[in-house]
């Protein structure tokens, strides 16, 4: 990605820390999801509730993105970028310390899941506010023609972040007991992600303080096209994004599989989405002459989630759950970078920040905390374990034919 000096770096860095420590959280809730839900959405009919409960719990989080977006923005013009990031560096370590904390049901009765709903909401608002400073200096940081790559990197951080939650968490299953890990070990998680907020705030403190300027050139507002090629990419991206960590919970409660083997399947497609990353820097950077192949790689994606659901459906087990997630993580690393490239740089510098950060929050708000929740209650509905891979499916054939749509204007402006 270029030569970078330690100016650079630590810009990256502090702006990277907090993106980190968000989805390590946000994705902490999602793999536990069972363990919390019977902590504090007990289920007394053995059935999906107490999970379709968790994951509405979850998707308040998304719900509070807007407007922390908003309360944040308005700070930040107000006060300075550098006071929006270490406010919302702190409400990150406030979800943490309240789901790490909260006596579960049986201890306070329905305080408890007030306050884990009041953990997500907290942690949403702070994720809202993050995108714009964040993407700030993302972009500004870059050397000159990298401010897509750079962008790319929330991507990168964000699969960092989700690593290290399911590693934990495969850690947990493997030295702690099936009631030993129902009963307090799922709060571990919580707790270490607490550890790293000393040091993360003194990063940020630091990197934000940096000289990071870049002249905005003013340019014509998008077109309403561009804005809403855009929203689409992001609506397949978050839907698969979430539907592959939803995976851990999905092979617990519906497949009926062990935690481990949940957690290590998890960790290993994660291992190879990963491995993947340097190739799809290589394609963005090659993006304007792989155009076909990018598109030709969604789909393959796509098509190719039907059958993975279906064999790990009719064959549960450690070997069918690797093949899934190691096949969907590796092929969306070598799309999504490019994808991040496209998107932020199809819009004029002048409004980048502000309208990518606002169509991005908006529309992860909508159809990431959601999509959780709705493929639970869509299977608990029909029956139909598949559910998950259809909708994986659909999300990639949008993810498609959006990034055609952004591809071919890209080229007429080329």
């Amino acid at each position: 990605m270029g030569s970078a000096g330690p100016g650079r770096i630590m810009l990256v860095a502090g702006a990277c820390i907090g993106n980190f420590l968000e989805f390590y959280s946000f994705l902490a809730y999602a793999y536990f999801a069972p363990m919390i839900g019977e902590a504090f959405f007990p289920d007394s009919s053995g059935g999906l509730n107490g999970l379709l409960r968790t994951m509405l719990v979850f998707a308040a989080g998304f719900v509070a993105r807007p407007v922390g977006a908003i309360a944040i923005g308005r700070y930040a013009a107000r006060r300075g970028r550098r006071r929006a990031m270490m406010l919302s560096f702190l409400l990150m370590a406030l979800g943490l310390a309240l789901l790490a904390a909260t006596p579960p049901a049986r201890a306070i009765g329905a305080w408890a899941p007030l306050l884990v709903l009041l953990a997500r909401i907290v942690q949403g608002f702070s994720e809202g506010g993050e995108i714009g400073p964040v993407t700030a200096l993302l972009f500004d940081a870059a050397p000159p023609g990298q401010g897509g790559l750079y962008g790319s990197l929330q991507y990168l951080t964000q699969l960092l972040g989700s690593l290290a939650a399911v590693t934990v968490g495969l850690v947990l299953s493997v030295v702690l007991t099936h009631d030993q890990l129902y009963d307090w070990g799922w709060r571990i998680p919580f707790a270490l992600g607490l550890v790293i907020v000393p040091a993360g705030f003194a990063l940020r403190w630091v990197a934000a303080a940096l000289p990071h300027g870049r002249p905005q050139v003013r340019g014509a507002r998008p077109p309403g096209l561009v804005v809403a090629l855009i929203a689409l990419t992001v609506a397949g991206g978050t839907v698969s994004t979430y539907l592959r960590h939803f995976g851990v919970s999905y092979a617990v409660s519906v497949l009926h599989l062990s935690p481990r083997v949940g957690m290590l399947a998890n960790v290993a497609g994660m291992l190879a989405g990963l491995a993947m990353v340097p190739l799809g820097w290589w394609v963005a950077l090659r993006s304007h002459h792989l155009r076909g192949l990018i598109g030709v790689l969604m789909a393959l994606t796509g098509v190719l989630s039907v059958p993975l659901y279906h064999y790990a459906i009719e064959r549960p087990g450690l070997a069918s759950q690797l093949l899934l997630n190691c096949g969907l993580f590796a092929l969306s690393s070598l799309t999504l970078v490019p994808l991040w490239q496209a998107m932020l740089e199809s819009l004029p510098s002048a409004s980048r920040v502000l309208l990518f950060g606002f169509v991005y929050a908006t529309t992860v708000s909508l159809f990431g905390g959601f999509t959780p929740s709705v493929v639970t209650w869509l299977i608990g509905r029909t029956g139909d374990a598949m559910m998950a891979g259809y909708l994986m499916a659909l999300a990639y054939g949008v993810q498609a034919a959006a990034w055609y749509g952004l591809s071919r204007m890209g080229s007429r402006r080329a």
